[in-house]
C-alpha cells in the first residue's frame, strides 16, 4: 500500500449512508390573550355608547306610540290636537239641488275651485238640508275628482248646528 493515502472521510464504494439530519427545533407557542380582551372591552364600550345615544335621540324610550309610524298612539285614527289646529273647516249646505257656501248659492265648479284655493289642510263639512240624491252624489264626486282630492264629511243638520 505504498503511495496510497487513506482518507478519513472517504466512503466505501457501494455504501449509501447519509449523515443523519439535525433534530427539529422546538416551536415556542405564544398565546396572545391581551388582544381579545381589548377587543371585547371596545365592543362593550361601543354598545354602551349606542344605547346612550339611542336614549338621547329617542330611538326608543318613553313614548306611548305603538310603532306604526302614524303618530296616533291609540290606533283609532283620530286627529291629534296639532292636526286639528292646522285644519281649516269649510261648511257647505246642500239644499235641494243648490249648494250654499259662505251664505251664497254657488255653482259646483266655483265651489270646488274656491275650496282648492284654500291653503293647508281643508275639511269640508257637508250638511244635507233636504238635498236631492243627485246633488249630493255630484258634490261628493266633484270633491273626489278634484286635484288634490278634497276631504269631506257628511253631517245631518242637527250635528252641524251643535258644532257651530
Amino acid at each position: 500500500m505504498k503511495g496510497r493515502v487513506k482518507m478519513a472521510n472517504s466512503k466505501k464504494p457501494g455504501s449509501n449512508r447519509r449523515p443523519a439530519p439535525p433534530p427539529p427545533k422546538e416551536k415556542v407557542v405564544v398565546k396572545k390573550r391581551g388582544g381579545c380582551l381589548i377587543a371585547l372591552i371596545i365592543l362593550i364600550l361601543l354598545a354602551i355608547l349606542a344605547f346612550l345615544l339611542g336614549l338621547h335621540f329617542g330611538w326608543w324610550g318613553k313614548g306611548k306610540g305603538d310603532g306604526d309610524g302614524d303618530g296616533d298612539s291609540n290606533g283609532n285614527g283620530s286627529a291629534t290636537e296639532a292636526d286639528k289646529s292646522a285644519q281649516t273647516d269649510v261648511y257647505v249646505t246642500v239644499s235641494g239641488a243648490k249648494y250654499n257656501f259662505e251664505d251664497n248659492t254657488i255653482e259646483i265648479e266655483d265651489l270646488t275651485n274656491k275650496i282648492a284655493e284654500i291653503e293647508g289642510n281643508v275639511l269640508v263639512h257637508i250638511t244635507d238640508d233636504n238635498a236631492t240624491d243627485s246633488a249630493m252624489n255630484e258634490l261628493k264626486e266633484a270633491f273626489d275628482k278634484a286635484s288634490p282630492k278634497i276631504k269631506y264629511v257628511e253631517e245631518t243638520p242637527s250635528e252641524a248646528s251643535s258644532e257651530a
